[in-house]
């Protein structure tokens, strides 16, 4: 089982067979690959670099068919620098670069169809790894029963050392280990925690995202074996170790690197994968911009998800159908790609309300780069309910099909093209139109639609799910029936229910719940409090005439009385933010920026995507400070929350 690759002169590739490490080394020269279009042979045989090892004509294959170019061989640890070098030496003549900003370990698995971990009968299987957890408390780790203090790091080394894992589980490490390093190299000592001396770098950056800014610290990571922060991945949050690993090994990426990676990186290192694989060359610049459009075609084609918003209320007797990954779905079952759609074609589909054009005729990249990947989510979401440890790759994988959809119309994709998204959203709203058609044939009304699933009155057949399916030629499923479903109102909009904000209690005894306050990250705990004490209740209620059983007030009287005694502990009642801006952004003068400022006088600066914990002691005007201990808490703000947390989960009639 291969567990760990390092490529530094060489590649170094460590198995674990028998429970024993083996170390293979093999000599790699990585190349990149230039286009001929201008025919610029002269100029790449004077090219001389330090570290070049090889360069001549080769054909390269892209997506589009066979061009005709260039290839340049270099040592490893100078490919990224001559490359770089290469295209300012070519920056005049506009030529194509192929095989150039890819991990040089991704690009040699990829190149040798090598995989982390095994897989069998498509099901992730890591029972040959060995994986250990140090237990983090205020001052330092625990391993073993063994108190080590934070300034210990060397017998935390001596552990790693003496245990021999393939994977480390630290919880803040990303935090305390650049101080370990730094005080390691002032005290003159050797300190490392892989299987080979000295550190990787993911190096600091912030970005843009959806609305909000990322920032991302300085990260160190051993060689020669992974190490995960808890603390800093999402990956981990949502799937747990076996999401980490079983996204790791789709993605051919180290645990440590796709450990701290979004799910767009994962699924793009994916396809990016899935063509190095197939000897297909990766673009560094997206050369095609999007078609010039008419207006009405613009109109037409710039559309999202279907979403039909019922009124606010309570809806009783309800189901949920909804469709498995429908979107990647959709690219895999019509023949999804930047090289199909909108191509010249004998053999087309076209586009429901929008018109393009699909070449049925030769099979899609991106259709094939996910056709697997959907195949195996497809098997494991039917399988997690038996299986505990595919609950984890479930989410994991979910996240990444999500964003396959998204990354198809991101600027910069490798394989993405702004036609293939409006497709796929055109194909969506088709189908999601067809399947209320087919609901409505039988007589159900539809409660509401939130892109790819359906709310609607009644416990369904499976009659109805197996005709849609068979209509549509997708993968759905009847996810859910529930005895009542609480859709709330938009904010500030009386009349119109949101998508996005519901509680529905299933039969099973389960609630489904989106957008209230018990979700959210910034609700102060005292109030999920209050509202999981009333769900608790509330599952009483399986019909109108149970609501009449139940008396809500009596646990909301209860809360309140506790707040204006002040006999809440106010550590319960800190609000958390997530920093979206430095303080010196911030034009208003609200709780954050008020936070920051004091951290910034404090000579502490925080940094976007950073949380901050706040008690509010002043309703009017609104203030807030993080020094909980030493302030009275504002009632009347607090009795606010608590009446909205009440409006969210009471129910009528």
């Amino acid at each position: 089982m291969l567990v760990s690759i390092e490529i530094l002169k060489d590649a170094i590739l460590f198995f674990r067979e028998n429970d024993k490490i083996i170390i293979k080394r093999e000599k790699y020269y990585p190349e990149f690959l230039i286009s001929d279009e201008k025919n610029i042979s002269e100029k790449i045989f004077e090219i001389e670099f330090p570290g070049i090892v090889e360069k001549g004509r080769k054909k390269i294959k892209t997506v589009f068919g066979e061009i005709d170019g260039y290839y340049i061989k270099t040592m490893p640890q100078s490919f990224f620098k001559i490359s770089s070098l290469v295209e300012k030496y070519f920056n005049y003549y506009l030529v194509d670069f192929y095989n150039v900003d890819i991990r040089l370990s991704l690009r040699y698995l990829s190149e040798n169809k090598l995989n982390y971990y095994d897989y069998k009968k498509g099901i992730p299987d890591f029972s040959g790894l060995k994986i250990i957890k140090f237990k983090r408390d205020n001052t330092g780790y625990e391993y073993n029963g063994k108190y080590i203090s934070l300034r210990d790091y060397l017998k935390i080394m001596d552990i790693v050392m003496e245990e021999d894992p393939d994977i480390l589980i630290m919880d803040d490490i990303d935090t305390i280990l650049p101080n370990w390093i730094y005080d390691s190299k002032n005290r003159n000592v050797e300190f490392y925690m892989g299987r080979i001396p000295g550190w990787n770098l993911i190096r600091q950056k912030e970005y843009f995202s959806y609305g909000y800014t990322y920032h991302k610290e300085l990260t160190y990571v051993p060689r020669g074996r992974s190490l995960i922060d808890p603390k800093t991945s999402f990956i981990y949050s949502e799937g747990g170790i076996f999401g980490v690993l079983a996204s790791s090994s789709i993605s051919s990426l180290d645990p440590s690197y796709a450990s701290r990676s979004t799910p767009g990186t994962l699924i793009s290192s994916m396809e990016v994968s899935k063509a190095l694989r197939n000897g297909i060359a990766v673009p560094y610049h997206k050369s095609r911009p999007e078609k010039e459009k008419s207006l009405e075609m613009l109109i037409k084609s710039d559309k999202g998800g279907l979403v039909y918003q019922a009124s606010p209320g309570i809806y009783w007797k309800v189901s949920e159908l909804d469709f498995t990954s429908m979107y990647p779905s959709i690219i895999v079952k019509k023949n999804l790609s930047l090289e199909t759609v909108n191509s010249d074609c004998e053999k087309c589909e076209i586009v429901p309300e929008i018109g393009y054009k699909v070449n049925m005729e030769k099979r899609g990249f991106l259709s094939y780069a996910l056709e697997d990947f959907l195949d195996l989510r497809i098997k494991i979401k039917k399988l997690k309910k038996k299986i505990k440890d595919l609950e984890g790759i479930d989410k994991a994988f979910k996240w990444m099909l999500v964003t396959s959809f998204g990354y198809t119309g991101y600027r910069n994709a490798k394989f993405g093209s702004i036609e293939v998204h409006e497709s796929i959203n055109a194909y969506a709203r088709d189908i999601i139109i067809k399947t209320k058609d087919i609901v409505e044939k039988h007589g159900i009304d539809v409660i509401s639609i939130i892109v790819d699933s359906l709310w609607v009155y009644g416990f369904l057949d499976e009659n109805i799910v197996d005709e849609i399916e068979k209509e549509t030629e997708l993968p759905i499923e009847l996810s859910g029936k529930y005895y009542w479903m609480k859709i709330l109102p938009l904010k500030g909009e009386q009349y119109l229910g949101s998508p996005g904000r519901y509680i529905a209690y299933n039969i099973d005894g389960e609630y489904k719940i989106r957008g209230i306050m018990l979700r959210r990250h910034d609700t102060p705990e005292f109030i999920k409090e209050f509202q999981t004490e009333a769900l608790e209740l509330l599952k009483n209620v399986k019909n109108k005439e149970d609501v009449e059983k139940i008396d809500l007030n009596k646990i909301f009287f209860k809360y309140k009385e506790m707040l204006e005694n002040r006999d809440v502990n106010p550590e319960k009642l800190l609000l958390e933010k997530r920093i979206n801006k430095y303080p010196w952004e911030y034009l208003v003068n609200t709780p954050t920026k008020q936070i920051l400022d004091e951290y910034y006088k404090k000579n502490l600066l925080l940094y976007p995507s950073e949380h901050v914990k706040y008690i509010i002691y002043s309703e009017r005007p609104l203030k807030a400070t993080s020094d909980y201990q030493n302030v009275d808490y504002s009632i009347p703000y607090y009795l606010k929350l608590l009446r909205d947390a009440y409006e969210e989960v009471k129910i009528r009639y």
